[in-house]
């Protein structure tokens, strides 16, 4: 077994972070948020969209503009550790996005995807983040659901209005 000393605590961490703050972001339609957890010169192989991070985050404004809720699940995280600055790493994805509804339907189309997230992260200026990643795709599934939420139940948003964003924040009298 390979020892993994204490030292690499607070690195692992960050890197594990920068992965859920991506999701967050991803799911919140927050793009400034998708950009900060890579690099500027970062690379990224994401479906059919292969390019810089720029693109990525146009890419993705373009391909949500009809998803009305999204959820990625980031886990089984493994790191490998290059050196000092630089780390492998794969964590797997499990997305749920789901379309608007047509104009009167009751179901809503919702695709499943299982992928992996291949990460080459580094750390320039004391900062972990993805300087390169490919998306490793095991299977998206299409499946028509009935959102059976209730109208009075806290309602998630895809962007800062979201509860994420401000509940329990406020100044307390």
């Amino acid at each position: 077994m390979t020892e993994r000393p204490v030292s690499r605590l607070a690195d692992r961490i960050e890197i594990e972070d920068c992965l859920h703050r991506y999701a967050r972001a991803v799911d919140r339609l927050d793009y400034d948020g998708i950009a900060a957890c890579y690099f500027d010169d970062a690379t990224d192989t994401h479906g059919s969209y292969v390019g810089p991070v720029a693109g990525l985050v146009d890419d993705i404004r373009h391909r949500h503009r009809t998803i009305d809720a999204a959820q990625h699940f980031v886990t089984n995280v493994l790191i490998d550790f290059d050196g000092d600055d630089r780390a492998f790493v794969e964590s797997y994805c499990l997305a749920y996005l789901r379309q608007q509804p047509a104009d009167g339907a009751a179901s809503q189309s919702e695709a499943i995807t299982r992928c992996r997230y291949v990460d080459r992260f580094e750390r320039r200026e004391g900062r972990w983040a993805i300087a390169d990643r490919v998306v490793v795709f095991d299977e998206s599934l299409s499946v028509e659901v009935v959102d059976a939420r209730q109208s009075d139940w806290v309602a998630s948003r895809r962007d800062k209005s979201d509860p994420v964003y401000w509940w329990g924040r406020a100044p307390q009298p």
